[in-house]
């Protein structure tokens, strides 16, 4: 089953020109970055490089969530979801498939971005930690899309709408103290603040421990909140 969910993801993706520029999208990013963030760092200080460094890990599985977004709003309209129901397949597993795909590709090439560009100067095993955590935004995107849009053009517009959610979590390059909790609700936060900790060495509210911990909570349950809504909506 796995398999054959995952060669029609990709089919929809290469028959679709939209589609096919989001896969590229983090290779665009990771080229730009390369040669980008060095040169911010020499022109115009550590302060402009760490907002666009942030910026472009919080980017990439933003990319992954809104191709598996389109491609369920895709099924939906070609009535996919409602063959399955009368076959052996589970709408649901079908569903949760197509999020996993996202979700590794979201790890993956978080992870490539940050190991070959050097965008942030910690371990491996951070490295890992910020590319697993950040990688849900690919899931919860698809789903805030599929929980709330009819179809593609209004996909269109609540993708949008999350843009402005992602450039939020930049607000931790500047907050350190208490007033940090009113970010919690944003997703985006709880990676931006690990990142930020590595690009800004100080004193901060939590230990990263506890940042990832809260990170996967909140992150979590918005998933599974999403997901409530989402089955509702589409009934299965």
């Amino acid at each position: 089953m796995f398999k054959r969910v995952l060669l029609h993801e990709i089919k929809n993706i290469f028959r679709d020109k939209m589609y096919a520029f989001f896969m590229v999208y983090p290779i665009i990013i990771g080229i730009v970055s390369y040669f980008l963030i060095p040169y911010l760092k020499d022109n115009s200080g550590d302060l402009a490089a760490n907002i666009v460094s942030l910026l472009f890990v919080l980017m990439v599985s933003f990319m992954f969530g809104a191709i598996t977004g389109f491609t369920l709003l895709d099924d939906q309209d070609d009535h996919v979801l409602f063959s399955l129901k009368i076959t052996p397949i589970k709408v649901s597993n079908y569903i949760l498939i197509k999020l996993l795909f996202s979700y590794m590709l979201g790890v993956m090439s978080t992870f490539l971005l940050i190991y070959i560009t050097n965008l942030i100067n910690t371990s491996i095993l951070q490295m890992i930690g910020i590319s697993i955590l950040a990688a849900l935004q690919a899931p919860m995107l698809a789903l805030f899309i599929n929980a709330f849009a009819k179809n593609k053009v209004e996909g269109f517009v609540f993708m949008k709408a999350t843009g402005i959610i992602v450039l939020i979590p930049i607000l931790s390059l500047f907050i350190n103290d208490w007033k940090e909790l009113f970010l919690g609700i944003v997703p985006g936060f709880w990676v931006a603040r690990i990142v930020s900790m590595s690009l800004i060495p100080s004193t901060y509210l939590l230990n990263e421990i506890w940042y990832y911990i809260l990170g996967f909570i909140v992150n979590i349950f918005l998933i599974l909140l999403l997901y409530k809504i989402y089955q509702k909506r589409i009934n299965i």
